[in-house]
């Protein structure tokens, strides 16, 4: 007998949403018409960095147009894109608060700012660790514990030549691993994969809307379905033509 479904996920990424850079309106435009129209609808949605282009003003006010088209609240983390141009005082102010824990039915998430302001290199520092340690140890293991950033914590294949990891990444992998943190998601690197790590499944995901894709990748999202008895599957939604290719099943530690 199948498994229930439990919790569904969407986690989506680096839309680098603004009328002057690399950003592709036609391709934020069909990802908003196959999210709107997934069935089951996600309990949770995530928006792992890079919400803008450049961080200025007239981005976020776009970003924030286009967003609202989505029929579900979407939990955000800024990326060093959004964080350029002192972007970082807009996204507090506009798009979300940061390093904070947000419970959505059986699951809660940890966003977390890994940008360094007018830099593309990442870390979380060792209070951010902290966070982790304190914010998720009060939660059984029957609560879906999700920490989301933007940098990437391991290097990610067909990214091209290894940059930009977070500077404190070994800290904080044995943060995440040590503290049974169930996923972690991020972007940056702007192709989607998944892998598990000592128990924790590290999940990156493609650009939504950015002129710059790896290959033949192209521009895609991901779909995550935990199950009841604590496996999950990972399947990359692309872009425009809403294909479904998996990227595995994995068994979440502390689940089922």
């Amino acid at each position: 007998m199948a498994s229930s479904l439990s919790i569904r996920v969407a986690h989506f990424s680096d839309t680098h949403i603004s009328n002057y850079g690399l950003h592709l309106p036609q391709a934020l435009e069909s990802f908003i018409k196959i999210f709107n129209k997934l069935d089951p609808r996600p309990d949770i949605a995530i928006h792992t960095g890079d919400l803008t282009d450049h961080g200025i003003l007239m981005d976020y006010e776009l970003a924030l147009e286009k967003m609202q088209l989505l029929d579900v609240d979407v939990i955000y983390v800024p990326g060093n894109h959004d964080e350029k141009n002192y972007g970082d005082s807009l996204f507090r102010e506009l798009v979300s608060h940061i390093d904070v824990l947000t419970g959505v039915g059986k699951a809660v998430v940890l966003n977390l700012d890994s940008a360094i302001p007018d830099s593309d290199y990442g870390r979380l520092g060792r209070w951010r660790q902290e966070l982790i340690k304190t914010k998720l140890k009060q939660f059984d293991d029957d609560v879906l514990k999700i920490v989301a950033f933007h940098h990437h914590l391991v290097p990610v294949p067909f990214a091209g030549r290894e940059k930009d990891i977070l500077e404190d990444a070994g800290d904080v992998l044995k943060t995440i691993v040590d503290n049974k943190v169930n996923m972690v998601l991020m972007g940056h690197r702007h192709v989607r994969n998944a892998v598990m790590v000592g128990g924790s499944l590290l999940i990156n995901a493609g650009t939504v809307s950015c002129v710059r894709t790896r290959g033949r990748l192209g521009n895609s999202f991901n779909l995550i379905d935990v199950y009841e008895d604590g496996y999950a599957e990972v399947v990359e939604v692309r872009i425009p033509s809403g294909d479904k290719h998996p990227l595995g099943r994995f068994r979440l530690v502390g689940e089922g």
